[in-house]
């Protein structure tokens, strides 16, 4: 026997509107660029697009120069801090050589993306 359902609907609305996120991406970037050398930060994905949703996650490129890897992770991870963030984090050296193979986020970021910072 089917249970009765409620009747209710929930609709989930995003956490941040595009301009309110794009202005706090670059308050933390700011921030990071005094504590690592940063090439490129590109926002890219559904929020880029417009077309984003509760469920959506936030989709961001970030090139910096030198090889600390994982206190660029960390570093980036705990300044933005922002739920359902996707960081893709390359040394200057990998971007260039995922450019030249024509990789498919360094396609989708620099072709449809939105530049937060650029060096």
């Amino acid at each position: 026997m089917r249970e009765r359902s409620s009747n209710s609907v929930r609709i989930y609305y995003p956490r941040f509107r595009r301009d309110e996120l794009i202005e706090r991406l670059r308050r933390c970037v700011e921030e990071i660029s005094e504590k690592l050398p940063l090439k490129l930060v590109i926002l890219f994905g559904s929020y880029a697009s417009g077309r984003y949703t509760a469920a959506s996650d936030i989709d961001l490129l970030i090139v910096y120069k030198g090889s600390r890897r994982e206190e660029a992770y960390s570093l980036c991870w705990d300044l933005i801090g922002l739920p359902n963030l996707e960081l893709h984090i390359y040394s200057e050296k990998e971007y260039e050589k995922l450019k030249k193979l024509k990789h498919s986020i360094i396609r989708e970021a620099e072709n449809k993306g939105i530049t937060i910072w650029k060096d």
